[in-house]
């Protein structure tokens, strides 16, 4: 995937995670989902691929009863690498957020 392909994956992500009712500070974002608060972090792939969008719940024991989030830290990462579309990317990283709100 090309550069300018990856950085169109950074600033959807912004835009869905800011229409979804997340707050931004920087490159940072925190939602409030049914676990709790929800800390957002996307970024371009060093490789091919859309992003990734590195998350971490800060309840993990919350977020496990909603999530397979890592149970000791909280991480919950959605990786789209070579294979994945733009769009199919931001539409799974819709899904699963959307299916967090309260």
């Amino acid at each position: 995937m090309r550069k300018k392909e990856q950085q169109q994956f950074f600033k959807q992500v912004g835009q869905l995670l800011v229409s979804l009712g997340a707050e931004q500070q920087g490159e940072e974002f925190t939602l409030q989902t049914k676990a709790g608060r929800l800390m957002l972090h996307p970024t371009e792939n060093k490789t091919d691929g859309p992003g990734t969008v590195f998350g971490r719940f800060d309840d993990p024991k919350a977020a496990r009863q909603f999530v397979d989030c890592n149970a000791f830290s909280g991480k919950w990462n959605h990786h789209y690498f070579d294979g994945w579309s733009l769009e199919t990317a931001i539409a799974d990283l819709s899904f699963r957020l959307k299916s967090m709100l309260p």
